[in-house]
């Protein structure tokens, strides 16, 4: 909770507001306000930084901050660090931390950028790699209102096969 207060008094700060990046990220600042991190009152210059150079130059400056995929968890992990911890150990995040150069599963591949993505999105994204699924994968749900999907077996973050 002190981490929440603090990042929103560094926010308060900065002077970085949404409706600021509304001006020319409309589709974006519109996604983020649905998002828990908009609702939890963060916005934008919690992931861009200030980026008072952006917003001056029309655009023709990028943001202080945008994470490439090899970045995602360590920027995440600064509010999110059992997660980023989680993941780091897993399989997806021993790609990046190893130094390799191939793009795998990071925390906006299920979570998604400026605004949640959807249950059935993230199932597509795992099966864009994952394509030969095991025929547990594929079963019918236990219960009427259940559906098997990967995190029906796999642990969040670490993404190893639970005992449920």
């Amino acid at each position: 909770m002190a981490v929440v207060f603090f990042l929103l008094a560094v926010m308060a700060a900065m002077g970085q507001e949404p409706h600021r990046c509304a001006a020319c990220h409309i589709e974006t600042v519109t996604d983020f306000q649905t998002h828990r991190h908009a609702k939890a009152g963060l916005d934008c210059g919690i992931c861009h930084g200030a980026s008072e150079k952006h917003r001056t130059s029309v655009g023709a400056v990028p943001p202080d901050q945008v994470a490439a995929p090899a970045e995602v968890s360590k920027l995440c992990g600064n509010c999110h660090l059992a997660e980023k911890q989680q993941y780091e150990a897993s399989a997806h995040g021993r790609v990046y931390t190893n130094g390799k150069k191939v793009k795998t599963a990071n925390c906006n591949t299920c979570h998604g950028h400026h605004a949640m993505r959807p249950w059935a999105a993230q199932v597509e994204n795992c099966q864009r790699c994952h394509t030969t699924l095991p025929a547990s994968c594929k079963a019918t749900p236990a219960a009427v209102n259940s559906r098997v999907a990967c995190m029906s077996c796999h642990a969040r973050h670490t993404l190893a096969v639970s005992s449920r």
